[in-house]
């Protein structure tokens, strides 16, 4: 008799400490909890959409290609195996794959020179400076932007062409100098963090254009490099519609090119059906070297992110709020 009197009352204390803890986690999170759990498994399923194929191209060099075919995908193989898939892309067309490096360092280099050098003043004067033709300019420079790259290829392919400049290394290089969403970038960003008052009180000083990019500018603009130099850095690192297009020369290939070739002659995507065989050793290069050529590729991207990461956050959000 007293548990049955009792029961109404607990269920209650129950059902208000249930809505306490409700609005406790609604007060601090702004969402209810089956929206947050919603949201979990989205960030879940999206998380491992990515980071398994990552993975496995990690694990993959680790395994000859008998033990790809036998082991669980995920397994991991002998490290050492990793030295010898090393070696074997060494031997593929005598040691190429070194100079494919070598060629992808070297244009992304001097690519991210030109563009950078040419971006940075473009958006500073695009900002800061007038004259009459600044707003057509601006306009024309959005509009570019619009273009797809596709759309472009057949004109710059011609420009080169009849520069002379087809299936040479400056090829991928003069194109790079056009960077029109770098500028765009560069013209926002003065425009939220140099504010009018201070050009005026640099004219006063007798500051010219050029003085007043040097000094101020470009000591202004740190940030908003660093962001620019990642984003064009990881467009020229993985280029390879133009390197297929404009270099015929394997020597002259940089290492995304490289990948296609030792892909379509060595069967990475079906190793049992074509092989490239190493004489005289007999070795093949299969998928565990291709892995190991897509885990090469990628991380020089990830290294220049993991410097210039403040850099490009501050450079991301610089003037989204305005003092």
């Amino acid at each position: 008799m007293t548990t049955n009197s009792l029961s109404p009352k607990a269920g209650m204390q129950k059902d208000s400490a249930l809505s306490a803890w409700l609005r406790r986690w609604i007060f601090r999170t702004g969402i209810d909890p089956m929206t947050w759990l919603l949201r979990l498994g989205v960030i879940v399923l999206m998380s491992v959409f990515y980071i398994v194929p990552l993975i496995w191209l990690i694990v993959a060099p680790t395994k000859t290609n008998q033990q790809m075919a036998e082991l669980p995908p995920l397994a991991i193989g002998s490290i050492e195996y990793v030295g010898k898939a090393w070696a074997y892309l060494m031997q593929f067309l005598s040691g190429v794959l070194s100079r494919w490096i070598f060629n992808s360092f070297y244009y992304v280099s001097l690519g991210l020179i030109l563009s950078i050098s040419f971006a940075v003043p473009a958006g500073f004067a695009l900002a800061v400076i007038p004259f009459r033709l600044r707003r057509p300019l601006l306009w024309m420079t959005l509009l570019v932007m619009l273009v797809p790259g596709d759309a472009l290829v057949l004109p710059m392919y011609m420009e080169l062409f009849y520069m002379k400049l087809i299936d040479t290394q400056w090829a991928l290089i003069v194109p790079a100098a056009s960077f029109p969403v770098g500028v765009y970038l560069v013209f926002q960003y003065y425009k939220a963090t140099m504010p009018a008052d201070l050009v005026a009180a640099a004219k006063v000083d007798g500051c010219s254009d050029i003085s007043m990019f040097w000094y101020i500018g470009v000591p202004l603009a740190r940030n908003i490099i660093g962001t620019l130099a990642f984003t064009q850095f990881a467009g020229l690192w993985g280029g390879f519609f133009a390197a297929q297009l404009f270099i015929d020369n394997a020597v002259l290939k940089p290492l995304p090119a490289g990948i296609a070739i030792i892909v379509s002659q060595c069967g990475g995507i079906l190793p049992t059906t074509l092989r490239c065989i190493l004489n005289p050793e007999g070795h093949t290069i299969a998928r565990a070297e291709i892995a190991l050529l897509g885990v090469i590729s990628t991380l020089p991207v990830l290294i220049v992110y993991a410097l210039a990461q403040r850099m490009i956050i501050r450079g991301a959000t610089a003037g989204a709020i305005k003092e």
